[in-house]
């Protein structure tokens, strides 16, 4: 996108740019041509002047004379009443020669003392096209400059555009692997703000979706077990009575054996909501989780100086929505960083009933006086996050050991 943008960015200004120096030049050239005109006037009516003082001091008029008042790209005519015409053309003149020169820049002054006498001076139109391009060069290099200087600024530009843009899709995978803490970036570009807010909505909607779940799960579990367990006992109890006819026993039997059946069904059913994916596609088997994750705190501590060794146990081919477990693990490193010293062990395990453990142990403590008196309770924000996804922390420094026990999702 920042490629993209800068390209835009010097496209449209080179664009600009042409388009300003187009209009500059034909604004300069009927400049340039008004300013050969009454040049040419001035030089026509000093002709004019000399040719009459010739005239009335009884010289002749010829093409000698006329030739030494004649530019080295000028063309001087000298009409007369009868007719005839004197004409002279510098050395360097380029335009017409004949006796056609409508496309020449021309100027015309009468003579003094002759009405019918007419001077006129001309010059070719490549005179104008010569002082516009004169500085072609000088210009080229003018724009070249200014490209070159838009590319930069559209760097710049194209970064502040796209930065929030490139977090707002950081952040979108991130809630595409289930993960609800979106680290949303603060801009004033109308569009980003949308994308975020929506991504923020989503990530709240699918977090309470996730606790209301939970609490479902929770509720059914007490609601069809419990008086399912005293429908039991109550069976089992009159089973155990010795007066109890044998078609009665055989009947509480049944009724018994249909108990059981429906509260298996209510375990399975109580287990299947809390097995449900959390993001459909997400999931991410555990031998790449926990390789991602391994790596993500190796980062993070050898930044410290501190080593870490890694293991992954139990069902390796176990499936996990990675997102929460991010979630989760990223608290619980920033509690280790923080409060615990040495090299740090990581140890993940599936196990058979699809739930995922991480034990965390790290060689030391950090004394209280190097905390600097922070009061963030990050082993609370963990408890809160596992506990929100159904599941439990053990333990409450990393020094002792930490176990996390995730569910399946």
């Amino acid at each position: 996108m920042r490629e993209r943008l800068t390209a835009a960015f010097i496209v449209l200004t080179v664009v600009l740019l042409l388009g300003a120096g187009l209009v500059r030049t034909y604004v300069q050239r009927d400049l340039v041509r008004e300013q050969v005109a009454d040049q040419l006037g001035q030089q026509a009516e000093l002709v004019a002047a000399l040719v009459a003082d010739r005239q009335q001091t009884g010289g002749s008029v010829d093409e000698d004379f006329l030739e030494t008042m004649v530019g080295s790209d000028d063309r001087l005519v000298l009409a007369s009443g009868d007719g005839t015409e004197v004409v002279v053309t510098g050395e360097d003149y380029g335009g017409e020669t004949d006796d056609d020169a409508s496309g020449d820049i021309s100027a015309t002054a009468a003579v003094d003392g002759d009405d019918d006498a007419r001077v006129t001076v001309s010059q070719s139109p490549s005179v104008v096209r010569d002082v516009v391009g004169r500085n072609l060069g000088a210009v080229a290099a003018l724009f070249l400059l200014i490209a070159v200087v838009a590319g930069l600024a559209g760097l710049v530009v194209a970064a502040a555009l796209s930065a929030p843009f490139q977090k707002l899709a950081v952040a979108a995978a991130a809630l595409g692997r289930g993960r609800f803490d979106l680290d949303l970036p603060s801009t004033r570009i109308p569009e980003a703000r949308a994308i975020a807010n929506a991504l923020r909505s989503s990530a709240l909607a699918l977090e309470d979706r996730v606790h209301r779940e939970r609490a479902f799960a929770e509720h059914a579990s007490h609601v069809l077990r419990t008086p399912l367990t005293g429908i039991r006992l109550e069976l089992e109890d009159l089973s155990l009575r010795d007066d109890l006819p044998a078609d009665a026993q055989e009947t509480v039997a049944r009724c018994l054996a249909r108990v059981e059946e429906v509260a298996e069904v209510a375990t399975e059913l109580v287990e299947i909501t809390r097995r449900g994916s959390l993001v459909v596609g997400a999931e991410v088997p555990l031998s790449d989780l926990s390789t991602q994750l391994a790596q993500r705190w190796a980062d993070r501590l050898a930044a410290r100086n501190r080593a870490l060794t890694a293991a992954v146990e139990g069902d390796l081919a176990l499936t996990y929505t990675p997102g929460p477990i991010e979630h989760a693990t990223d608290l619980l490193l920033a509690d280790v960083v923080r409060r615990g010293k040495g090299a740090v062990r990581i140890v993940f395990h599936g196990e058979a009933a699809g739930y995922l453990r991480i034990h965390v142990l790290c060689a030391d403590r950090t004394p209280e006086a190097d905390l600097g008196g922070e009061t963030v309770d990050r082993m609370s924000q963990v408890r809160v996050v596992v506990e929100a996804l159904g599941g439990r922390v053990t333990g409450d420094h990393p020094a002792d050991g930490i176990d996390v026990l995730l569910p399946r999702r």
